[in-house]
């Protein structure tokens, strides 16, 4: 295999444009939630996951080594603007991209009304170390160019060249008046429009357990709903975990002592589970004893960090969530049924401004309609769904299959539950991916409409 320290760059990069603006927080939840994701869909073993995981927390790798991950999103997100501009490369530093600013290609802007940012010394364009990125030490990834360069090329094609100067909104964080679009002006085929970028396939919105349920309309069905209406089941599962657990303990040590320490602690029900703390003198027995490094106090933290799970404790959460999301589905299915719509455009992005969304280098590229307009192109008599459920590798999937009744079957949006820090770490949250029929969600969104 591999030895990590080969890919913790593609790794970075890839974390870099899941999060929301592009600088990855080690400190954030959300953020860890999306550098596991990355990994997963690298195909890393769960072992290297944890691993880089618990290195990042700690800080024993430098995010910011050879550039730093606010860097490709910078780049990627100029460059497209530029080329969208009428601006051509090289791209190879940051001296290079400083041209396009100083002879009016492109501009910052901030503020709800994307008002242009004209000092070149704002700090919308020095990085988190203080360094312009204007810079000609800064080195631009050639990877990062080309996927920009035809994300640009695809917008001209499908929008027209934009006037001068080109809006990048990044500054103005979705405020301005572009919406969620990265870029923003007026193109020659189209008109007055933002375009939300990504790097590769993309990604949906990731919405959290509560929003994920508001949007279906059942606000008052949240974590706390499901812990305390499904308990027994959240009880049961907590108990075939710390069983596994305590298994995979003894096959790694016979130290009497620590065996000891883990069953005083070993907490059988959810909430007792979800609060239990390991004494830091206790800690260090059960380290010693397992040769391990483990410096969270928390049982439930303990308990992921030691345990690298497969197949048996998949079957056995998968159990435990098919009965919880079968009492949930059989009373709240008509319910549900009539959220579908709605969850639709939450998991799209819809909202007060009309968009575009490029990615995968250009070959994806969808019009995102206002709510208003949405809701006069796709009407809910019109709109045809269908839900299930199912377990996953790591998580429950959540399947929303969607189309209209003049073209059938469009695509599947998938929601898996899944937990951000670690198995049985805290209640699980969302991430959403996507599989189309069609080639894009056109036949539903109402294709390039004004």
């Amino acid at each position: 295999m591999t030895h990590i320290s080969e890919i913790i760059e593609d790794i970075l990069v890839e974390w870099a444009y899941r999060v929301h603006d592009g600088m990855p927080n080690p400190k954030n939840t959300q953020h860890i939630h999306e550098l596991r994701e990355s990994m997963e869909e690298l195909n890393l073993p769960n072992k290297v996951i944890y691993e880089v995981i618990n290195n990042i927390i700690n800080k024993d790798i430098i995010t910011e080594k050879k550039g730093s991950t606010s860097d490709t999103t910078f780049y990627h997100e100029i460059i497209t603007g530029i080329i969208v501009g009428g601006g051509k490369g090289p791209f190879k530093t940051g001296e290079d991209v400083s041209k396009h600013f100083k002879n009016g290609t492109i501009v910052a802007a901030k503020g709800k009304g994307a008002t242009p940012i004209k000092n070149l010394n704002d700090k919308a364009y020095i990085d988190p170390q203080g360094v312009s990125f204007f810079d000609k030490s800064k080195i631009i990834k050639s990877s990062v160019v080309s996927d920009a360069v035809n994300v640009g090329n695809s917008i001209v094609k499908n929008l027209g060249k934009a006037s001068k100067p080109v809006l990048w909104t990044g500054p103005t964080n979705d405020k301005s008046i572009y919406g969620a679009g990265d870029i923003g002006g007026k193109f020659s085929k189209y008109g007055n429009v933002g375009v939300s970028l990504k790097k590769g396939k993309g990604q949906l919105k990731n919405l959290t357990v509560n929003t994920f349920f508001k949007a279906l309309g059942l606000p008052k069905v949240n974590s706390a709903y499901f812990l305390k209406t499904y308990k027994k089941h959240w009880d049961a599962m907590c108990e075939d975990w710390v069983t596994l657990v305590e298994k995979d303990l003894k096959s790694k040590t016979k130290d009497k002592e620590a065996i000891s320490i883990f069953n005083k602690h070993s907490k059988k029900t959810w909430d007792e589970f979800q609060k239990e703390s390991l004494p830091k003198d206790e800690l260090e027995v059960l380290n010693k004893a397992l040769g391990t490094t483990i410096n969270k106090t928390k049982f439930k933290d303990f308990c992921r960090k030691l345990y690298d799970y497969g197949k048996e404790w998949n079957e056995k959460r998968d159990k435990h969530f098919n009965n919880i999301f079968k009492e949930f589905s059989d009373e709240y299915d008509k319910d549900i049924r009539l959220g579908l719509h709605n969850l639709f455009k939450r998991q799209l992005s819809v909202g007060e401004t009309s968009l575009f969304y490029a990615a995968k280098g250009g070959k994806t590229f969808w019009f995102i309609p206002s709510e208003e307009l949405y809701n006069k192109t796709l009407k809910i008599e019109d709109f045809i769904t269908d839900y299930d459920t199912e377990g996953s590798g790591s998580g429950y999937d959540f399947y929303l299959d969607v189309g209209t009744q003049e073209v059938g079957a469009v695509g599947t949006i998938k929601v898996t539950f899944r937990w951000k820090n670690g198995q049985m770490v805290g209640f699980p949250d969302t991430t959403s991916d996507y599989q189309l029929v069609k080639k894009d969600w056109s036949d539903l969104l109402g294709a390039f409409k004004k």
